[in-house]
């Protein structure tokens, strides 16, 4: 009797043994299959933000695209002014008939016309106010009561350009500038990882925290949102980011277009502002800039000063009998 008690107690054992293997095997599996499900999902927010950056990727290339097209259409403009201004200097030095007053009036032509690409182009009204004046400085040499409807429409030219607003706007491009150097030298910080939540060491562990510790994941609880740190491809591409809208600032600036300026520093604004520290010293100096150079009035009067070039014109029609 005494040997099948002991035998029925060994066998209870045995199958108190079983049962404890067969839960931590359960729970094993359980974890494992929880585990499995967050680096799941940790690989599809990976997927997710590699797409992001092939789109800002292609973004950025269509900006340099657009920022070529529009510098390539500049320098034709300016080919073209000068291809103008060569020709009317041929013209003036191959004229053979009409005397000293056709000459003079080509000049004068020649002057307005100037000054009218010297705005467009530069957005310059004192030097293209200059020009007009030299310009009725040559038809006050006509001492011609004809030529007084072409001074009248210079002068009314000069005085729109004299009432127009200025912006040192070199000054605002260079600036533009020195910003873009700084960009380079910003640091795009990881987001920063959020507080953990204390754990009450007074408390025993549960056999599931227990078995969670042991996982190969770690499983971390936050207060906020799980933060996305970044490599350093994709923090070369915020600076290049931060680069194009600077640059957008600037071709604006040249171009005068004052609402597109005004949306490339409030874009330059949000990138900052989305991927860099607000507490570095050197995005508070760039956000400080911004804002400066935001408050200027960019928009400039561009007074409509063809009709001293039309008037003139005119008068060189009359003076050649057409």
């Amino acid at each position: 009797m005494t040997q099948d008690r002991l035998l029925s107690r060994q066998q209870g054992a045995s199958l108190w043994v079983v049962l404890v293997l067969l839960v931590i095997i359960a729970a094993v599996a359980a974890g494992g299959w929880w585990g499995w499900q967050q680096l799941s999902g940790l690989y599809a927010e990976k997927t997710t933000l590699e797409q992001q950056v092939a789109d800002l990727r292609q973004g950025q290339a269509r900006q340099q695209q657009n920022l070529q097209a529009s510098l390539a259409d500049l320098q034709q403009k300016q080919q073209n002014l000068q291809s103008r201004i060569d020709s009317d200097q041929s013209a003036l030095a191959d004229l053979k008939s009409g005397g000293q007053r056709l000459w003079l009036i080509n000049e004068a032509r020649a002057l307005a016309s100037l000054a009218s690409q010297r705005l467009l182009l530069t957005q310059d009204a004192a030097a293209s106010r200059r020009l007009l004046k030299a310009a009725d400085g040559v038809l006050a040499r006509l001492d011609d009561p004809r030529a007084l409807p072409a001074r009248q429409a210079l002068a009314a030219d000069m005085e729109k350009l004299s009432g127009a607003t200025r912006v040192d706007v070199q000054a605002m491009v260079l600036r533009l500038g020195a910003l873009r150097q700084l960009a380079t030298e910003l640091a795009v910080p990881a987001s920063p990882t959020p507080p953990e939540r204390n754990l009450d060491d007074s408390k025993d562990k549960s056999l599931w925290q227990g078995l969670l510790e042991r996982l190969p994941v770690q499983v971390r609880h936050y207060d906020g949102k799980v933060p996305l740190p970044l490599n350093d491809a994709q923090a070369a591409q915020v600076r290049l980011t931060l680069d194009g809208s600077l640059q957008q600032a600037q071709l604006a600036l040249m171009q005068g277009r004052g609402k597109a300026y005004q949306q490339a520093l409030d874009s330059t604004r949000a990138t900052l502002k989305q991927w860099f520290r607000a507490d570095d010293p050197r995005v508070a100096q760039m956000l400080a800039a911004l804002d400066e150079l935001g408050g200027q009035t960019v928009e400039q009067a561009l007074p409509d000063i063809g009709a001293g070039l039309t008037a003139i014109e005119v008068l060189k029609r009359k003076e050649a009998g057409q």
